[in-house]
């Protein structure tokens, strides 16, 4: 099937702010209202799921091709290009202009065509380390994309030393300058950390008590924390014809923490009742204890059945958990009681002591009833339990919130917050900036585009890049 508005399927993630985009644009002269800040130099690239085709009325929004959206600031001019990212599926389905490769629901479907051909997206985050703009998804190897033309993309390996799929959400240590990271969809689960030039110089297998969708997790300046939550996967289910995602509530929580350069003989597990959580917020040490915040799900009924129904959804809490490494124990706390999702910080506070984060919001309690839909920011003080709200009013939806500081020097908090606000009325987008430190103020600048940037999930700041 493809994109064209008549020929798509009847499903929630194909319409509205989930609808594909079909063109590939390079905009120069994009309307603004308000001023662009002096100090924004430099691209906004953000990456989300956009099907060229789609294979079945099973399609759901976590399987769609990866495009790239590049907003690029220079001297308080603005231009815009989208590109899909040209992956080995991507062509393959171009070249037949057809859907070839089934989605998370219909697993394993594919023609024959394609049958020894990477099924990989590479549509959930992109990532800037040892000058390489990387597009990423769990469940294949990185792209390479070339940060002058998006459309020229290689499957990266880390010079032959990564042979495995990578995580979605590596994390980077903001003073040694390493990419830390895992595999866990395959025969085991491995763990790499990369130096800053991009050299892997260190890998180690850690046996986990089950496998499941680990989709993020945290660091410190000494420890790794990998969560693990019962949403299972197993190839062996396909075999029987049945999903290969399930939601096993009886295996509980599970935390593994281990120092950054560990192994299986010194992690320390943690265990707690079930629940999921897809992002992280941040951890930091505070002594003998390491303090892990996310953005977690924990009313999830016993009986739900992963991924099957697309009008159900449940509640984000913003959540602390406190590890007690002498004690071995833990405690959790609720940080608030509304819907959140897609937390960011000021990234030069990964894994340490940190005050400020951003995450979307739900002020409208009637939408929370659609999935993954947030019509605020909210900018959380967790050293002094404040927080602020920008509402972006009806039929308004916010993206992710992108923070950039002022400068390098600036102080933690000081700088911008960058999302995409999808104008349901409309059927298009803005792209909003918004003084991270008072953001319940108007908008600095508004970005108008004259199309919509269809539902997604994360993106990077790149400096001055022309």
């Amino acid at each position: 099937m493809n994109n064209s508005n008549n020929s798509l399927p009847n499903n929630i993630f194909l319409k509205g702010i989930w609808e594909p985009l079909e063109t590939e644009y390079d905009i120069n002269d994009l309307i603004v209202v308000g001023k662009i800040p002096k100090e924004l130099n430099g691209t906004f690239y953000r990456n989300g799921p956009n099907p060229q085709y789609v294979y079945s009325e099973n399609y759901h929004m976590f399987e769609g091709d990866g495009m790239i959206h590049a907003i690029t600031f220079h001297n308080g001019q603005v231009r815009y290009k989208n590109r899909w990212i040209r992956t080995e599926k991507f062509l393959k389905e171009r070249n037949a202009r057809k859907a070839l490769f089934g989605g998370m629901r219909d697993f394993m479907a594919r023609d024959d065509s394609v049958k020894n051909c990477s099924g990989n997206t590479a549509n959930t985050n992109v990532i800037w380390h040892h000058n390489k703009l990387l597009a990423l998804n769990e469940g294949g190897l990185p792209v390479d994309v070339d940060i002058n033309d998006l459309t020229q993309c290689n499957t990266y390996t880390f010079n032959q030393a990564l042979n495995r799929s990578m995580m979605a959400h590596p994390k980077i240590d903001p003073v040694s300058g390493e990419l830390l990271f895992y595999s866990y969809f395959g025969p085991d689960f491995s763990y790499f950390i990369a130096n800053k030039k991009g050299e892997i110089s260190y890998q180690k297998t850690i046996a986990m008590p089950f496998l499941c969708m680990m989709h993020d997790f945290a660091i410190t300046e000494n420890y790794s924390i990998l969560p693990l939550f019962p949403l299972t996967w197993d190839f062996q289910r396909i075999m029987r014809g049945e999903p290969i995602f399930k939601w096993e509530p009886n295996l509980n929580t599970r935390f593994a923490i281990m120092p950054r350069y560990g192994n299986d003989n010194n992690v320390i597990w943690f265990e707690d009742q079930a629940a999921m959580g897809f992002h992280v917020v941040n951890a930091c040490e505070k002594g003998d204890k390491i303090i892990l915040e996310m953005v977690v799900m924990d009313d999830i009924p016993h009986n739900m059945i992963a991924f099957s129904d697309d009008n159900i959804s449940y509640v984000n809490y913003f959540t602390r958990w406190i590890f007690d490494l002498k004690k071995r124990k833990l405690t959790k706390e609720r940080l608030d009681d509304v819907n959140v999702e897609f937390p960011r910080i000021d990234e030069r506070f990964v894994g340490r002591n940190y005050r400020h984060t951003y995450m979307n919001y739900t002020t409208n309690k009637t939408i929370k009833k659609l999935p993954n839909l947030f019509d605020s920011i909210v900018h959380y003080d967790v050293k002094n339990n404040k927080k602020q709200i920008h509402h972006f009013g009806d039929g308004a939806f916010a993206l992710e919130p992108l923070f950039i500081p002022r400068s390098a020097n600036s102080h933690e908090g000081d700088g911008f917050l960058l999302s995409y606000v999808y104008r349901e009325a409309l059927n298009r987008s803005d792209l909003v900036i918004l003084n991270a430190q008072q953001l319940d103020d108007e908008p600095l600048a508004i970005i108008q585009l004259p199309h919509r940037v269809p539902f997604g999930f994360h993106g990077c700041w790149v400096n001055g890049i022309s």
